[in-house]
């Protein structure tokens, strides 16, 4: 359960999907940096010389900062609402209420596909977050069906709906 505004447990708040983005994401970064620390260890031998080891150090660092920041970033889904955290060093806290959400989009571009990953995008009528984008997440399919049934109750709750002015 989440606290309301006075720090008091919701009651009637209750998660329904909590999850994190895969560290696939990160392969544009792994692979260089495996490259440059195979490199590094191999002129640092070739020609004795431990101050060929610094851009391997450098890139491991790197590697780790990315790995570390994908890892700190989470995501709750609610029956009220949809929170993303992220941030290593400072942390950011995003939130949506499901009610004002207008659309649910699943995108799974081939490398996520592989390995039963995908994205979801909620178009939102929400001015400071048009766009929550919950990436390479585990079973997008059901989790995007679960968010378009929340959606649809969490509106019925509140007696709203989305009505286009075009």
């Amino acid at each position: 359960m989440y606290p309301n505004i006075q720090g008091q447990p919701n009651q009637e708040e209750q998660i329904v999907w909590r999850g994190t983005s895969s560290q696939l994401l990160n392969f544009r970064y792994y692979a260089p940096i495996l490259v440059i620390i195979a490199a590094a260890v191999w002129s640092a031998a070739r020609f004795g010389n431990n101050y060929l080891l610094l851009p391997g150090l450098i890139a491991l660092l790197y590697g780790i900062y990315r790995f570390l920041l994908t890892r700190s970033a989470s995501y709750t889904i609610t029956n009220q609402r949809i929170i993303r955290r992220q941030g290593l060093f400072n942390r950011s806290t995003f939130e949506i209420e499901l009610y004002r959400v207008k659309d649910v989009h699943q995108y799974e571009p081939l490398q996520l596909r592989l390995f039963r990953l995908g994205n979801i995008s909620l178009i939102s009528s929400q001015r400071s977050t048009q766009i929550f984008e919950l990436t390479a997440i585990k079973d997008a399919a059901s989790v995007r069906e679960q968010l378009r049934h929340l959606v649809e109750r969490r509106r019925n709750e509140k007696g709203v709906g989305e009505y286009d002015t075009n």
